[in-house]
């Protein structure tokens, strides 16, 4: 945001007083995933149910630990470092991060689903749903999916 001042120029940015000058700061810019191919560490992305099911159909029988989030949660930007430490932590386990807002087909499997506040994690083994909770705490988040985990998951 600019004010001319007389004959002097004056630059807010950040808090930060600046005259005479332009201050360039660089925005911190959130990526957001396009497909189900794309991870980070042992994390895949869905961004549809057909994407969902393939991934639930390549894990079987093991545990599914997802992340619903939006683009612009805060909070699901903080746990996710969380999450994907857990998907290193334990690789039997298939860990999927679903961008609820990315285009209509993640907006249709949050209606489908019913979710109503993120960041919300899921935990699926068989098909079936086996477990969920919303927050952004990573101690439950761990808490939560070591709790699921079956002999074959470790």
């Amino acid at each position: 945001m600019t004010r001319a001042i007389g004959a002097r120029q004056t630059v807010l940015a950040r808090g930060r007083r600046a005259e005479g000058k332009t201050l360039n700061r660089a925005r911190r810019s959130f990526r957001v995933r396009a497909g189900a191919g794309e991870t980070d560490g042992n994390v895949k992305f869905a961004n549809n149910k057909a994407e969902f099911d393939a991934v639930a159909a390549e894990a079987g029988d093991g545990l599914i630990a997802v992340q619903i989030s939006t683009k612009t949660c805060g909070p699901c930007k903080m746990i996710y470092p969380t999450f994907v430490g857990l998907s290193q932590e334990l690789p039997k386990v298939t860990f999927v991060k679903i961008m609820g807002d990315t285009d209509l087909d993640s907006r249709a499997l949050m209606k489908e689903w019913g979710v109503r506040v993120v960041p919300l994690f899921k935990l699926f083994r068989n098909g079936e749903q086996v477990g969920e909770w919303s927050g952004a705490k990573a101690d439950i988040l761990k808490q939560n999916i070591t709790d699921a985990l079956q002999p074959q998951d470790k």
